[in-house]
């Protein structure tokens, strides 16, 4: 009997070997015919985040799996290329932008690479682009019932575990809802914190179990193409947000820590950059100067300020005011974050050898009338941007440096020379962002004696086109206090303030003299220089900010 069964099991073998290589053959045929690669699946390493561009559901139907993915180009194993299912995931993956390379495998290869869906979260990818559809009845009930930060944290903690997708898709609908602009997840002992950045300052949100997190994490790694094995490196990844027909973009940043990986979204919302010039909080008489300079068939503005100071808006804001059917504007960025209508963008590629100044230099060849640098960095960029400058180009830039004088001996030493930038130089503006005293639920008081005191002094020397209300008793200003609206903090939104300095012939004498910080400082200040403190101060006295979130970001006068 012993011996029966073990000749029954050797002729089972055999004959199951012989089926898996008469599969291989006509799998190997088909390639040929077709003129396309043949794959061994059962051999080849299968890349889990790539499977989850199809629906396990969708995939098994065609009979294919996605097995590789780089950047936008794809691996797709096929068992029949005939397949009218198959056909129009093809065409879908083609339409989000991706480039195809076919391959030809068996059934049994393709059943090896579907079960790495079980290492997958257990949820339907929503949209072969990567794209989290938020629109019609879903939108609308997350509109209606999320209103402040309470509501997220209410919705999310009504989520039962495991239900990663209704999660991510409430804490991405909230960030829309409080215009935040970017959500950090950072893990804890036990527990993750979700916490918003709105109005440049971080508030806790709530909290997610480690079990909870650890299908959020998962499901974001996934949308925004990051690989699920790898944990003890930092990943990077994107993904986009569909509301009402409008795509946000949203980049996705993964670092190990202490006790787990941490995320953090970075929110591209395009209504950021939707304000026009009138709307950033410039006073009337630097709005005349800047309407005047942008009608400058040369030159150069410089805006300065640090990283979340409101220069990308500045700078697209003086775009817009500029882009006309006769006007050719060409970007340099690092990377493009918003696109503009009728202009052309493009961005550095470091990784490449595209940098901003090889950027810049196939720019200039293309015959543009304004050019916008996202940042000058470095002494090559700087000299063809100033270069650019007096050869009858018009260019937008920024600088990192803490006023407006400064951006001066900032050039100087990156090796610009005095003369060539006391030439090209038209404007320089710095900036800082600060809330807006939320006016539903701000509080008017009666000025002290003190603050009186403090304000005239502050004030003193303004120059005439500079309005300014009576400085008297009668003077109100507004205090913070805090509602629902606001989510308690007694702010909401923000608007610039600002430093301008005109680059007249007398700045130009200095300059070209290479002139110090402190000479060029002072010489503003007898041209008439509005200081940062100045103008925050007048926009508290017109009742938009208050001077507790002056001190916060300015200080106070010297």
């Amino acid at each position: 009997m012993t011996e029966t069964n073990s000749k029954s099991e050797n002729l089972q073998e055999k004959l199951t070997q012989l089926r898996k290589q008469a599969e291989e053959k006509r799998a190997q045929q088909i390639a040929k015919q077709l003129n396309l690669p043949y794959i061994d699946l059962k051999i080849t390493p299968i890349e889990t985040a790539a499977l989850g561009l199809v629906e396990e559901e969708k995939a098994k139907k065609a009979k294919l799996a996605v097995i590789k993915k780089a950047g936008k180009q794809v691996w797709l194993a096929s068992q029949d290329p005939s397949n009218v299912l198959f056909k129009e995931i093809l065409e879908e993956l083609k339409k989000a932008g991706y480039q195809i390379n076919l391959l030809i495998a068996t059934e049994s290869g393709l059943k090896k690479a579907w079960a790495g869906y079980k290492e997958l979260v257990k949820e339907p990818v929503k949209k072969i682009t990567g794209q989290v559809e938020i629109a019609g009845e879903s939108l609308e009930k997350l509109k209606r019932e999320i209103k402040n930060l309470d509501d997220i944290k209410k919705q999310v903690e009504g989520i039962p575990d495991g239900q990663a997708s209704a999660i991510v898709e409430i804490i991405l609908a909230g960030s829309l809802q409080t215009n935040a602009s970017d959500l950090h997840l950072e893990t804890e002992a036990e527990k993750t914190n979700i916490r918003y950045r709105i109005d440049g300052l971080l508030q806790d949100v709530v909290f997610l179990s480690a079990k909870t997190y650890y299908f959020v994490l998962n499901r974001l790694k996934l949308l925004a193409g990051m690989k699920l094995n790898i944990h003890d490196k930092a990943q990077d990844g994107r993904f986009t947000i569909s509301v009402d027909k409008t795509d946000m973009e949203i980049r996705v940043s993964c670092i190990p820590s202490a006790y787990g990986e941490n995320i953090v979204m970075r929110v591209l919302n395009p209504k950021a950059i939707g304000l026009k010039l009138e709307d950033l909080g410039l006073r009337p008489d630097v709005l005349e100067i800047i309407q005047k300079e942008i009608q400058r068939p040369n030159g150069m503005l410089i805006t300065t300020g640090p990283t979340g100071s409101g220069k990308t808006t500045l700078l697209y804001a003086l775009l817009k005011k500029v882009n006309q059917p006769t006007v050719k504007i060409i970007t340099m960025e690092d990377p493009v974050e918003y696109h503009l209508e009728g202009i052309t963008q493009t961005q550095v590629e470091a990784e490449k050898g595209y940098t901003f100044a090889k950027g810049l230099r196939a720019i200039l060849r293309q015959d543009p009338d304004v050019i916008l640098i996202g940042e000058i960095r470095d002494r090559e960029t700087a000299e063809i941007a100033v270069q650019s400058a007096l050869t009858g180009h018009l260019v937008f830039s920024t600088l990192h440096t803490n006023d407006a004088a400064g951006a001066i001996p900032r050039f100087f030493d990156i090796g610009v020379k005095a003369s060539n930038l006391a030439s090209a130089l038209n404007l320089i503006m710095a900036q800082r962002l600060v809330r807006k005293v939320c006016q539903k639920c701000r509080q008017a008081v009666s000025i002290s004696e003190k603050q009186l005191s403090q304000i005239k002094k502050a004030l003193t020397g303004l120059p005439q086109q500079v309005k300014q209300p009576p400085l008297n008793k009668e003077l109100k200003i507004y205090q913070a206090k805090g509602c629902p609206e606001c989510n308690q903090t007694g702010y909401k939104g923000r608007i610039g303030v600002f430093e301008t300095i005109l680059i007249n012939e007398e700045m130009k004498k200095l300059i070209s003299a290479s002139a110090t910080h402190l000479q060029i400082l002072e010489k503003a200040r007898e041209q008439g220089l509005v200081s940062f403190y100045q103008d925050a101060l007048l926009k508290a006295l017109e009742g938009i900010t208050t001077l507790e979130e002056i001190a916060r970001v300015v200080g106070s006068q010297e």
